[in-house]
């Protein structure tokens, strides 16, 4: 004969299950959370490397690079 399972018993199984699920779901928004947030940053260095290759090609393109010290000896050479 099978003891009788209790309504008690039952709330608690039914408990448990719904404490997994909770803690399931705070794991699952704190990793979320921790992806939006690489992403922002990751986001933002790229902005910031960006920004940086603009500001160095706008000074190299005012700069004028003539020959190196070598190249103008081998000219004057021949």
């Amino acid at each position: 004969m099978k003891p009788c399972i209790g309504m008690s018993e039952e709330i608690s199984e039914l408990e448990q299950v719904r404490l997994v699920a909770s803690d399931r779901l705070v794991w699952l928004r704190l990793l979320e959370k921790a992806v939006n947030d690489i992403d922002s940053v990751l986001g933002n260095l790229k902005n910031d490397v960006a920004e940086i290759s603009r500001q160095v090609a706008a000074r190299n393109e005012g700069l004028s690079l003539g020959p190196s010290e070598e190249e103008a000896e081998e000219e004057s050479d021949d």
